[in-house]
């Protein structure tokens, strides 16, 4: 009855048993979409639902609505991940770009850039490798300059353990570097 609400009577009569193709398709994508996102709610790793949701992993990534359940026992987060990308200048001069991190936002901000932590977790993935040079070409456009263009942008990402016992996240200081990738600017990429 729902869908049938959502997509009116369309050309066929509905006292007759028939549904649309309309209705059929919107009610597909409608099971679907739920089916998919259950599936990634439950927080239970078994065979089954570990190559079910392998399966629908890409599309799921795609229009970002994973969840890791990285803050729930009984295995929560233990490290505190960030990126930050050094873009160096035709003069020679070093810029440093830091991806927004959620606790250093007032908390009223928090909720509108919780993409950033997404978009965090997207691109530590090991099949996105390739979202690092789309990612080091839109920081070099923030940098964008005739007088001094960026040159080279490299992408960096920092883990620091995080203490429990403590409740404290990640030492900034001793976080553990990994250099993602470089990419050189090209003219057409900062257009």
């Amino acid at each position: 009855m729902f869908i049938k609400q959502i997509c009116g009577k369309q050309g066929r009569d509905e006292r007759s048993g028939n549904s649309s193709l309309r209705t059929k398709i919107i009610a597909a994508f409608i099971t679907f979409h739920i089916t998919v996102l259950l599936l990634f709610a439950i927080p239970i790793d078994i065979a089954p639902l570990r190559a079910a949701r392998s399966l629908v992993a890409p599309y799921m990534r795609c229009i970002g609505m994973t969840e890791t359940w990285d803050m729930f026992a009984p295995d929560p987060k233990s490290a505190e991940q960030f990126f930050q990308a050094i873009v160096v200048t035709k003069s020679g001069q070093y810029k440093l770009y830091s991806f927004p991190r959620m606790e250093q936002l007032p908390l009223t901000e928090r909720y509108r850039k919780e993409r950033y932590r997404k978009f965090g977790e997207s691109l530590l993935c090991s099949d996105c490798s390739g979202l690092w040079p789309d990612v080091e070409r839109a920081v070099a456009r923030l940098y964008a300059d005739p007088v001094d263009p960026p040159e080279r942008v490299i992408l960096i990402k920092y883990e620091s353990p995080i203490d429990p016992k403590k409740g404290a996240v990640g030492d900034d200081l001793a976080a553990k570097s990994t250099i993602l990738g470089g990419v050189r600017v090209q003219p057409e990429d900062l257009q």
